[in-house]
């Protein structure tokens, strides 16, 4: 049955100038990327739309957005054009949305990993709180089936009551021993890794993550939890945030910069990292790639997708055209700067759905509200 999901990716680090990372040691490097420079867009004139006190950190494909109202550390919200703006918990935490827009995954105010579920997208929602290893938890990315409803789910739980394990949730028959319809499986991370968490999962059951929000490592899990460190830039941290449907792009942050890790097929390792921006940043700022097009398919005859993210500060858009992936990759990168609804450009843009929907949108946050971005 085809799976689909919602494209979130979420900051809970958000961009600070001067911010430094950690620096690991750089793995044997593999075939050269061959990249074109950075173009300015004249074409596409983005549009944007306020839509309140919420940072986009999820969005389906109905262009359903969820996410938290301040950080980290406020309440869960969801907006959709049929509801406005509908508050889920107070003191929770939302990350993603299923295709029906009827469950939304998060942590609560408690720690615990969830799911907010309704039988309709503007009711009042019930709190499922899902098995942990006894120390609390989030659901951080979800794959909805061809009905819309939720049936795999990533994020993490800890273990020994500090440390982060990545975890996957799937359905099972509710009632003993399977009170909540969910069952837990932790991922097991090997050597160098000794902690992480599951950034986002793909309908193969492919697990992106990291070790922290912008250090150390970043990793990539197969549907049978074998293990990849990802290549950083220039020996820097790395940090792995979004993975397409196909399993052959990556998007993250290496070394302070927006990259992306590439392979021509699921049979292929992963490149070294293609740096998306160039930009250098006043006062030592970065810039992150938090989410890909699920549908970017990176194949070998040519193709083209969007990854978005923050660069400097800014939310921004990368236009990627893939020429070739074989014997070494060519890409052309496209930036384009995201409009703000005021005065200041400062924000993100931290989620994105399929090319192909109807409502093809990037949800983020500039000027200190929440919004979403059309025309890219």
């Amino acid at each position: 049955m085809p799976t689909y999901r919602s494209r979130r990716l979420t900051s809970l680090l958000l961009a600070i100038p001067g911010l430094a990372l950690a620096g690991c040691s750089d793995p044997v490097a593999v075939a050269p990327v061959r990249m074109s420079p950075l173009a300015s867009v004249a074409a596409a004139v983005p549009s944007v739309f306020p839509i309140g006190n919420v940072l986009g950190y999820g969005v389906n494909d109905a262009g359903t957005i969820v996410g938290p109202s301040d950080g980290n550390k406020s309440s869960a919200y969801l907006w959709d054009s049929s509801t406005g703006l509908v508050l889920i918990r107070t003191g929770g935490l939302a990350w993603d949305v299923s295709q029906d827009g009827l469950a939304v995954g998060g942590k609560n105010a408690a720690g615990k990993p969830v799911l907010w579920t309704a039988t309709q997208l503007g009711d009042q929602r019930t709190e499922v709180v899902l098995p942990d290893a006894e120390f609390g938890g989030a659901v951080r990315a979800m794959v909805s089936d061809a009905s819309g409803h939720p049936v795999l789910m990533t994020g993490n739980v800890f273990r020994n009551g500090s440390t982060k394990t990545p975890a996957r949730w799937t359905p099972c028959l509710q009632g003993p021993p399977c009170p909540t319809g969910w069952q837990l499986s932790t991922i097991t991370v090997t050597a160098p890794i000794v902690e992480a968490w599951g950034q986002d999962i793909n309908p193969s059951g492919m697990v992106v993550g990291m070790e922290g929000t912008g250090c150390c490592r970043a990793a990539f899990w197969d549907a049978n939890d074998n293990q990849t460190v990802l290549l950083p830039l220039n020996g820097g941290a790395a940090a792995a945030w979004g993975i397409n449907d196909a399993g052959t792009l990556i998007t993250g942050q290496s070394d302070g910069v927006a990259v992306m890790w590439l392979r021509a097929s699921t049979g292929d390792s992963f490149t070294t990292p293609m740096r998306l921006d160039t930009t250098t940043c006043r006062g030592g700022g970065t810039s992150i790639a938090y989410a890909v097009n699920p549908d970017f398919s990176a194949a070998n005859d040519g193709t083209t997708g969007t990854i978005v993210g923050q660069a400097c500060g800014n939310p921004v858009a990368w236009k990627v055209s893939i020429t070739s992936l074989l014997p070494t990759i060519t890409a052309t990168i496209t930036r384009i700067a995201l409009p703000s609804t005021g005065r200041s450009t400062a924000g993100q843009a931290q989620s994105i759905n399929r090319s192909n929907g109807g409502h093809y949108r990037i949800a983020g946050q500039v000027n200190g509200t929440g919004v979403y971005w059309t025309n890219f």
